[in-house]
This record gives structure tokens, sequence and C-alpha cells, in this order.
């Protein structure tokens, strides 16, 4: 089946209709059952072929090769916000059975082989928000048998079911950029990813990152059985499951589930995280006494971050929440960074977790300075290396074999998507003139916040 190529040239042609949600915004945990649907983009998510690229030369990256069996296409439905919440969404993404395989330079690097239930093959289908309504699809990949895919050496750690391949805007750089800067500054777990090509039944789907998914799991966010990772979450009215608490009435984001399992969840498990994180929000909005509740050094970590990398989308950057267990003992945490696609975009004033009613508090709060203390203290840490960190690790790449290589699928991707981003070399004088940049006008800002 891999030795024969698709030479058909692919065309869009589904109208994408709006379907709509209504959820109850009452003080108890909300369960809905899925809705129908009114449109499925069932038309394969394959790109337009352009005529200068019949026979596309991919770069020596890893190319990930899936083929669904009998070559059945990938689909989903396609949902907006209902009025009073923002974003777009996708429900009833189609589970596909099929084959994957990692290669390069002719060598197999790992084969799932043909799909037997709990036994080897794997499943895939559409993933995502916003992204998800792109020609270039996003997608989640499920492994029949567990499996470390980035090869680190340590399966007995590394090795698991789901991962993801996801897909860059113009800046190719910034899942990287994003994820060394979370490794820098210490949060709790950096995804591990590798650059790819892709091909989905034949037909080239240009460059990806395959990456570790967010789950519960020792070397991901470590959270016992009887804890939680949750979502600060804007798309909560596409969710099973959601809860809202004392600084989350209004209906720009409220908190969903990574773990438990929506599906699985019950209302008794709801209750102790959201009583604790109502706690957290009186103390916050109230009582102005809130560290008590929270890692305060992860809570920094991570606004920190943000604002070295200058992130544009607040509401939008995949706020998780971690908490170890079900009783009082255990913190609320931050958990990883995630979604870089507007970074290295908000020069000369904050990142936009700025104006999000929990960070701004947190920093800007009088009395209780915890989380602003453990903030000034990491910038003055690390503000002299990590940019210089920074700086030798891009030229460290762009210098490499890899950086060579995703030079060429960058422009292959260009080519097949009528992408415009910009060669590796630009792209990596663009973040270290932002990080020059960005150390000056930090230094000044931090300064006038103590």
């Amino acid at each position: 089946m891999k030795n024969h190529a698709l030479r058909f040239i692919f065309i869009l042609s589904a109208i994408m209709l709006m379907a709509a949600c209504t959820v109850s915004n009452s003080d108890m945990p909300v369960i809905r059952e899925p809705e129908e649907s009114n449109h499925t983009d069932s038309s394969g998510p394959e790109p337009q072929e352009p005529d200068s690229l019949k026979e596309p030369q991919w770069p020596a990256l890893p190319t990930v090769e899936v083929w669904t069996d009998n070559m059945e296409p990938l689909s989903c439905d396609y949902v907006t916000a209902p009025d009073g919440s923002m974003g777009q969404s996708i429900t009833n993404s189609k589970k596909v059975c099929g084959r994957m395989t990692i290669t390069q330079n002719g060598k197999t690097l790992y084969d799932s082989q043909e799909y037997q239930e709990d036994i080897s093959g794997m499943t895939i289908k559409i993933r995502g928000n916003t992204s998800a309504w792109s020609r270039k699809k996003p997608y989640k990949i499920k492994l029949q048998q567990a499996a470390d895919l980035l090869e680190r050496g340590d399966d007995n750690t590394y090795a698991d079911k789901e991962w993801l391949l996801i897909r860059e805007g113009r800046g190719q750089l910034n899942t990287m950029i994003g994820l060394k800067i979370s490794e820098l500054l210490g949060l709790q777990w950096t995804p591990g990813f590798r650059y790819v090509n892709l091909t989905l039944n034949g037909a080239p789907q240009g460059l990806y990152l395959l990456i570790e998914s967010v789950k519960r799991k020792a070397c991901r966010l470590n959270v016992s059985k009887s804890g939680y990772i949750i979502e600060f979450d804007p798309y909560w009215w596409n969710e099973d499951v959601w809860f809202e608490t004392l600084m989350t009435v209004s209906n720009d984001a409220k908190f969903t589930f990574k773990y438990p399992d929506s599906k699985d969840i019950l209302t008794a498990q709801i209750d102790p995280i959201k009583d604790y994180i109502n706690a957290f929000d009186e103390g916050l909005a109230v009582t102005n006494v809130f560290s008590e509740y929270i890692d305060t050094v992860s809570f920094a970590s991570w606004l920190l971050a943000q604002d070295i990398l200058g992130n544009n989308d607040g509401y939008g950057s995949n706020i998780y929440l971690t908490k170890y267990d079900h009783t009082k003992d255990s913190k609320l945490k931050m958990g990883c960074l995630w979604d870089f696609d507007a970074i290295m975009m908000t020069p000369g004033r904050w990142s936009d977790s700025h104006w999000l009613p929990y960070f701004a508090r947190l920093i800007s709060n009088s009395t209780d300075r915890a989380v602003a203390n453990a903030y000034h203290e990491l910038w003055t840490e690390v503000k002299d290396s990590l940019l210089i960190v920074m700086k030798n690790y891009l030229e460290s790449f762009a210098s490499s074999e890899e950086g060579e290589w995703l030079d060429q699928a960058i422009a292959a991707d260009n080519k097949l998507w009528g992408h415009s981003s910009p060669p590796l070399r630009q792209l990596i004088n663009e973040a270290e003139a932002w990080f020059d940049d960005r150390k000056q006008w930090l230094e000044t800002a931090i300064a006038d916040i103590k």
C-alpha cells in the first residue's frame, strides 16, 4: 500500500455550517449530552496539491506515514460558540483505524503494524479548536501498544499510547522556542517533540511536530489517581462537563477536565476541586489572602514565561492547572506551557495573561505578595543567563543537520500549502532580536511593579 502514490488533485468543497450549543449557567457542574451537528466535513484532510508540487521532494527529517484502513477519510463537525461566548471548534471527530510508520533516510524507526484492537496499529482523528478549521489539520494518534515515538532510549519511562501531530503557523520555530523557555524556567513538565514530515494515505501533508499529549502520567503531568488536571478553558461550551467558580461566572472561560476523563467523572469528584478553587477565588477577590492555596513558584514561572515570550493570546494559550490529589494538603500548580501561535507579538507591553483577572490580581495585590515576590526573584535569577542560553540554543540548532533539514522542510511546506513562512535564518534572527528587546523592556517594566 505504501508504494502506491496518490496523484489526484484534491478539491475541498465542504461548506461549514455553524452549530450552536446551549448550556446552563447554574452554579452546579454541568454534564451535557452530545448534540447533533448539522455539518460534517468528510472531504478528507488532504490539501489541494499545487501543479508545481506533483512529486514533492521532502527533506531528510523523519517521515510519519499514516494509512487508514481502506483509506477511510477523516471527518468532524464544525461548531461555533453560543451567544456570549467566544471561539470556534469541532465535535464528532471520527476516530479511524490504521497503520503508522516513522522512517528516516531509508531506515524504519517505528512501525505500528496493521490495526488489531489492543494488539497493533493505531487510530487517528482530527483534534483542536480553531486550528481544526484550517485546511492543514492537527491530529491525535492513539497507538494500540505504547511506544516512545521520540526514541529517548527509556521506554519504561516514556512509552505511551497518546501522541499529537500539530502544525505551526508562520512562526515555524514558535513551539520549539516556547518549550525551551518552559524548560529553562522550570515548569513542572515540558512536552517532548520532534519535527517530522507527514503523509496521510499517500498524500503529503507537510511539516508537523510530533509531540507528547497533555495527560496524567509520571513523566508528563504527575498527579495521583485522585488528583486533577483541569483547564481554564474558553471552549468550555463545547465540553460535556464543566464547572464555574466565583471568578469564572462570565462566559469567557470556565474550568474543564483533562483528568479525570469527562466521560467517566462523577459529581462527587467535581465537588472537591470546585470547592478548593472557590476558596482560592475568594482569597484572590475578597480577602486578599490566597497564596496558601497555590504553588506560588509555579504560578510565577508560568506568568514570567508568558511575559518573556510576549504571548498575545491570553485565553487561547491552553491554561492547564494541576492538583496532586483531592485533599486540602496539595496545592494548585500551573501545568505546562502550550499553544505558541501568538508569541513574540507584544512589543512594549505585557503579555495578554496580565489582562486575565486571575493573573492580574496575583501580581498586583498589595496584601498577599507571594506570587509577585516569586516572580521578581525568578526574573532576577534568570535575566542575565536565560536569553544568552536561548541565543546559543537557536544558533546551535541553525548550524545542526536537523536545522538544515528543517529549513528545507519549511520551503517545501510553503510550496505545498501556499504559506509564506520565512526561512530558518530569518526566523532565528527575528527571535534573537525579540529576546534582546524584550530583556530591556522587562528590566524597566518589572522594576515598576514592585
